[in-house]
């Protein structure tokens, strides 16, 4: 009976780890799963070694207090390795702990087999780690299409699977009507985002506003909790024709909007996959984004940019950042957007290229059972 010994250290990965063992399942009735995971892997039949929350830590300040807990929960990993001498180790993404976990596997176990699911972003910044990666794994399962042969050139294996993204969006198509404009504001998250963002984007609409008297506005949010956050920063009127959508709901809003106005972020990924034409805006601590200019060596910040720009293609969302992301400066570029002109017709064009980009011809789980299945 193979054994895999597999971790997860948050909810994506908690998603990401349970389709693959649903999978994994159905083509090995008798594997068995060991390690951390969360509910959804529980559910699949992972006892988990412990809360998988004992690693969900994010921010240095954050994450200092936090490193006694997570050096315990390491050992308590590698000893569990040790009791179960797994056939094959599985880590999902989380990749400081990652690479911690398979460092010391490596030096325990040095022919156990690891592959890591959601390969890191080396190729932003620091790309010496690939040396440390090769050394670490024997396989990556990526989940953006430039990544395979970026690390397979660098001596290491790996292959696109597809973004999970590209499952859960595949019914959501961009379809909207030219006679009823609809922006779509999408400002983060986390209260800091929101902070940054919301009455940026809410002096944004009203401009935009004065110039398309028949537009409304659609605020996309994950939660209630955010909602309220939008309205105690900036709140809003009925004059101001904002609607807010949270949580699954906003997907197909998203699809139905003439165009977006949207933080960087995974949104971006969301919108892009849709099909919506878009402007991305981001600020952030002028300290950090010093640091960041510094640090991080790629030409765009949106995640749909930056993965046509590494497959040989032109990005397709025009990005403001930082003294470049105003309300005037946004308004001109998402007014011919939302009156459908030569811009707009020309995101549609790339975004339907992008979409294939990133299409795969199974879903994500399959092909990456796929791979594991020649390890065990």
């Amino acid at each position: 009976m193979p054994t895999i010994l597999i971790t997860a250290g948050e909810a994506s990965g908690d998603r990401l780890g349970a389709a693959l063992m649903e999978v994994l399942k159905r083509t090995r009735p008798n594997i068995m799963f060991v390690g951390v995971g969360g509910p959804l892997m529980e559910k699949q039949g992972l006892t988990s070694l412990f809360p998988m929350s004992d690693l969900a830590v994010m921010g240095l300040f954050e994450v200092i207090p936090a490193i006694p807990r997570i050096l315990n929960r390491l050992t308590l990993l590698v000893a569990l390795a040790k009791t179960s001498k797994p056939d094959l180790v599985i880590t999902i993404d989380s990749q400081d702990f990652s690479s911690r976990l398979a460092a010391r596997l490596k030096k325990q176990a040095p022919n156990t087999p690891h592959i890591h699911y959601v390969a890191p972003k080396v190729w932003a910044w620091r790309r010496s780690r690939v040396k440390k990666l090769k050394n670490l794994y024997t396989h990556l399962i990526t989940i953006l299409p430039f990544e395979e042969e970026f690390f397979a050139s660098a001596g290491l294996p790996a292959t696109y699977v597809g973004h999970p993204a590209t499952t859960a969006l595949s019914r959501y198509r961009h379809s909207s009507s030219p006679q009823n404009p609809m922006l779509a504001l999408l400002p983060g998250s986390r209260e800091s985002e929101l902070e940054r963002h919301w009455p940026l984007f809410l002096q944004t609409a009203r401009m935009l506003h004065r110039y398309v008297p028949n537009l409304s506005f659609v605020l996309a949010l994950p939660d209630a909790e955010a909602l309220a956050t939008c309205q105690k920063l900036a709140p809003w009127t009925d004059s101001d024709s904002i609607f807010a959508v949270m949580g699954e709901d906003r997907f197909k809003k998203l699809a139905y909007s003439t165009a977006a106005l949207s933080k960087s972020g995974t949104n971006n990924l969301e919108l892009a996959l849709i099909g919506t034409p878009a402007v991305v805006a981001y600020r952030m601590n002028e300290l950090s984004y010093q640091l960041a200019k510094r640090l991080v060596k790629v030409p765009f910040i949106s995640l749909p940019n930056l993965i046509l720009y590494y497959s040989g293609r032109t990005a397709v969302y025009p990005e403001h950042i930082q003294p470049n992301a105003t309300a005037e400066k946004l308004t001109a570029r998402l007014l011919p957007l939302v009156l459908g002109q030569a811009p707009a017709q020309q995101q549609a064009e790339q975004l339907v290229s992008f979409h294939k980009l990133m299409m795969t011809p199974q879903p994500p789980a399959m092909l990456a059972a796929a791979v594991i299945s020649k390890y065990i």
